[in-house]
């Protein structure tokens, strides 16, 4: 082989080589360059929410169950701990036989007085020896045996014993106003005896038993209603974005993950210490589920609106920036953020539909960089 060949030969082995070694260069780079997880820009309904903190309780919070009279507890079976009752039921009974006796003797000894009182006023034997004698006196006035002035006193006698006859029927009257007005005082007694139930609800502690002596005003058992009041905490900042029934929905500690519809059905104008407004929420979720002083959240929709372009939330950086993908190149672009959602972000400006944003690892890039893109699920 001459020696122009070899050189020839050599030119082309060397080409070769020179080639696969670009080719495995270019394959390690495109190999081993930094990967970005995009997500690209889409249209659809932009949401605005407000979000906020819940709390459920029984509707007015545990409350006290109190005797207003002091005595002895006869009966309280209906007080168990857990256990439900309805508005009316007989919660708690006093010992009322004192009572009872006392209110049975008075009106045993007003109808003896009043038994007593009548008969004295229809046999009366003043007045009937009274209304004798003026009988007599006017019959003998007219036979001209005794003056005018002689019937004059027998009248007068008669009509004094009539008027003490009259206050006696007024002390009567008196006597039973006064009974009635006694008896309607212990029957009062009689009914702060028994205490019943507010409301429908159960009751949560007890702290009382049968046999018990209880003081006035004690307090016998904590009890809660069935209706429960889910109220929500909104900041300031958001609250006067809320407005009666905007759709919501509300998840719960206890149920993890599922959500329930709910809409605003009140709104408080004050704050609370820490500065947070409340909203009451009407929750779709069955009553008995909804547990007093279970917590959870909340995400009101306080406006909405169509076919605007779309990017995940986590895709934002320092409030309206995104780290744009384009030709293997990363971009810093600021953008015009509109509604904000809980995973979601409307762009008013700066973004097209089509459009790659990295949503993963955001402060590992810098502009310019080169990376090659890869969809987020």
């Amino acid at each position: 082989m001459s020696a122009k060949n070899n050189s020839l030969h050599v030119v082309v082995k060397l080409g070769l080589a020179l080639a696969v070694l670009a080719a495995l260069a270019f394959f390690a780079f495109n190999r081993f360059r930094a990967t970005a997880t995009v997500a690209t820009v889409t249209r659809g309904t932009a949401v605005n929410v407000v979000t906020g903190s819940v709390i459920v309780s029984a509707d007015g919070g545990l409350r006290e169950l109190k005797s207003e009279l002091p005595g002895r507890v006869v009966l309280c079976d209906a007080l168990d701990r857990g256990k439900p009752f309805k508005k009316g039921d007989v919660l708690l009974k006093l010992d009322a036989t004192d009572v009872t006796r006392e209110m049975e003797q008075a009106e045993r000894d007003y109808k003896a007085a009043t038994e007593k009182a009548r008969i004295a006023k229809e046999r009366n034997p003043q007045r009937i020896v009274a209304k004798e004698a003026l009988d007599n006196v006017e019959r003998l006035n007219k036979r001209g045996d005794v003056s005018d002035e002689d019937v004059k006193r027998a009248r007068r006698a008669l009509d004094a014993i009539d008027t003490a006859l009259e206050l006696a029927d007024l002390d009567a009257q008196k006597a039973r106003l006064d009974f009635e007005s006694a008896m309607e005082t212990k029957r009062r007694i009689l009914e702060k005896m028994t205490v019943t139930a507010p409301f429908d609800g159960a009751t949560e502690s007890v702290l009382t038993f049968p046999g018990a002596i209880i003081g006035a005003g004690a307090v016998v058992a904590t009890i809660y209603a069935d209706a429960r009041v889910v109220a929500a905490r909104i900041s300031e900042d958001s609250f006067g974005q809320i407005q009666l029934d905007h759709p919501a929905k509300v998840t719960f500690l206890i149920y993890g993950n599922e959500q329930f519809d709910a809409k605003v059905i009140k709104l408080l104008p004050t704050a609370d210490e820490g500065q947070r407004y409340t909203a009451f929420l009407e929750v779709k979720i069955e009553a008995e589920r909804l547990k007093p002083n279970s917590t959870g959240e909340v995400r009101i929709t306080v406006g909405e609106r169509d076919n605007q372009p779309l990017i995940p939330r986590r895709a934002l950086f320092d409030r309206d920036h995104v780290w744009v993908v384009k030709d293997g190149r990363v971009d810093r672009r600021q953008v015009e953020v509109g509604y904000l959602a809980l995973n979601r972000v409307e762009i008013r400006k700066g973004l097209a539909p089509g459009e790659q944003v990295i949503v993963e690892n955001l402060e590992e890039f810098r502009p310019g960089q080169r990376v090659r893109p890869l969809p987020s699920e």
